[in-house]
């Protein structure tokens, strides 16, 4: 079993790869086509001083939180439900996975058309891409669960409230963490492509705007902030993993 050593290790390797391949790529191929990582930083210093990064984070953070925990709830309450009435599941089955099939980022102008450029439409087109990946990792959750443990402790007098605190939370837990971990980087770019709208602020606007003006350097400014933010939330969903499984797993 590798240790935790031996994890970071290969973690810190793998930055320094990835760093050593972007600077090599910026001296093949120019800076007008990869930006060296010391103009980025610069940027990112530069945007730092000016207050700008702090409210483009800000912006998409409070719309890629509320889109994400909106498509969470929603995809959840969803998986359950159809689970719990094999009628309802059986009629709406169908179309839902029609619907799973329609790709997201193609829903924007309709959501332009139905809810104009504003804030509700930026909100619906990240809530609608972590809907669906939720509930595909929680539906199928509900259906690992065990029904014979479930079946044994009614017998043994649990009441449902009791099986469903005791048994089947704690078995649906980590599938909804992982559709979150699935869902995380679709929900950003979602939110990214949403602010491409009319947003004044955020990531995605200071990469549209770099792109208009030909900017490689904003372009690659905004990655970066992209990249960081999914990666912060990752290590918040495995913190949470850790705190809310392994935990309890070793109190037991």
């Amino acid at each position: 079993m590798i240790s935790r050593v031996g994890v970071t290790a290969a973690k810190v390797i793998g930055c320094v790869f990835i760093f050593a391949l972007w600077q090599t790529a910026s001296v093949l191929l120019g800076p007008n086509w990869v930006p060296g990582i010391d103009a980025v930083l610069m940027r990112l210093l530069s945007e730092a001083e000016k207050g700008t990064l702090f409210r483009d984070i800000a912006a998409t953070g409070i719309l890629f939180a509320c889109g994400t925990l909106i498509g969470l709830v929603l995809g959840s309450a969803l998986a359950c439900i159809l689970r719990l009435s094999s009628r309802v599941d059986q009629m709406l089955q169908p179309f839902i996975t029609a619907v799973m099939s329609v790709p997201k980022l193609g829903l924007v102008p309709l959501l332009v058309l139905w809810f104009g450029t504003g804030w509700l439409p930026k909100v619906g087109l990240v809530s609608l891409t972590v809907l669906f990946i939720v509930f595909s990792l929680t539906y199928s959750g509900i259906a690992a669960i065990d029904q014979r443990l479930v079946m044994t402790a009614r017998v043994l007098g649990a009441t449902s409230r009791q099986v469903t605190r005791r048994i089947v939370l704690p078995s649906l837990w980590p599938f909804v963490l992982t559709g979150l971990e699935v869902a995380l980087p679709w929900a950003l770019s979602a939110a990214i492509v949403a602010e491409y709208l009319s947003s004044q602020l955020g990531v995605g606007h200071a990469i549209e705007q770099a792109r208009q003006m030909s900017d490689a350097v904003g372009v690659f400014y905004g990655i970066v902030l992209a990249t960081a933010l999914v990666l912060i939330c990752n290590g918040g969903i495995a913190v949470l993993r850790h705190t809310t499984i392994k935990g309890r797993q070793e109190d037991q």
